[in-house]
């Protein structure tokens, strides 16, 4: 079943996308999505916590549940204004982008083919309705018109806050008949212009202080270790480094080598004394070639005898009783 929550949404549509070529509009679509993830961070709202719905010439924006409304929709709004003047000042392959945005407030799912709700239905009808087609046909020197729901201009707008005045918006009923669709909305066709972010932080076109401290910080220090990482692996020598006992007096310091030829002293000078040395054999394991005294070996050459132990087949003592 069907889980519905209370979402913000925002829907988008390019004008005249289909009139133009296939790289004219891959260029659209990639300053659109620039435009929309401008506008996002002016919300101070992160991109990956909003679910997508991309269709080409345009996309669905829902928010993340308790979105503040209050803040993030005058500044999706001033986001889009700004984002828009920002990407048509150098215009790509398609040239100039004009945009018509609606946003809306309610409950909304996740289906098998998309979202469902009200909300959604609302800001996708306001998108492709006469009104807003109309609206942006006649203002050439605008590149945004833009429709709220009567709810959200009475709830949002009317606060004017972050600079954005109730002012600036217009009513119009908003009537599609094939649709069997009818809205009471409200309008804002801003000028052509830039809508600078006037916050001790500003959000800035084309800068993003996550990705700039990813590319100066982050990726050299993933390059340096990865390099390091490769110069070890690649190595000839593998060496296992003895740390000397807490309690013993090394020389070393706190256990740290300055190179090789130290460890390698330190490993001579703290040698195992039970460990074998063909210089100095074990004297509880015998070496054949320094035999054990007190262990004679049974290949002994017969003609040293044993001092200890008489042999009874080579000195035999003739005592003779009697003489001659």
């Amino acid at each position: 079943m069907a889980r519905y929550r209370k979402r913000l949404c925002m829907a988008v549509d390019l004008r005249q996308y289909s009139r133009h070529t296939y790289t004219e509009q891959a260029d659209a679509q990639a300053r659109l999505r620039l435009v929309v993830e401008h506008a996002l961070r002016r919300a101070r709202v992160l991109r990956v916590r909003t679910q997508q719905q991309l269709q080409g010439d345009g996309r669905l924006v829902v928010f993340p549940a308790r979105t503040d409304t209050v803040r993030a929709v005058p500044e999706l709004i001033l986001g889009l204004r700004d984002g828009l003047y920002e990407a048509n000042r150098a215009p790509g392959a398609f040239g100039r982008i004009r945009m018509r945005a609606a946003l809306g407030q309610g409950s909304v799912s996740r289906g098998d083919s998309g979202y469902l709700g009200d909300c959604v239905v609302l800001v996708s009808r306001l998108v492709d309705s006469d009104g807003l087609r109309d609206a942006l046909e006649r203002n050439e020197n605008s590149d945004l018109a833009l429709a709220v729901p009567n709810d959200m201009y009475q709830d949002v707008l009317l606060q004017q806050a972050h600079g954005l005045p109730a002012s600036d918006f217009r009513h119009i009923d908003v009537v599609t008949e094939k649709k069997e669709f009818a809205a009471d909305a409200w309008l804002h066709v801003p000028r052509s212009a830039p809508a600078r972010d006037p916050s001790p932080e500003p959000v800035i076109w084309g800068h993003s202080p996550g990705r700039t401290a990813m590319r100066e910080f982050v990726v050299p220090a993933l390059a340096a270790a990865h390099l390091a990482a490769t110069v070890v692996s690649h190595s000839q020598t593998l060496r296992e480094w003895a740390l000397p006992d807490s309690g013993t007096d090394t020389g070393c310091g706190d256990g740290d080598f300055d190179g090789p030829d130290q460890a390698a002293s330190y490993d001579a000078h703290h040698a195992d004394p039970h460990q074998e040395d063909s210089y100095h054999p074990d004297p509880y394991h015998p070496d054949p070639h320094h035999p054990d005294p007190h262990h004679p070996d049974p290949q002994q050459d017969h003609h040293h005898p044993d001092p200890h132990h008489h042999d009874s087949g080579h000195h035999v003592h003739h005592f003779h009783h009697g003489g001659h």
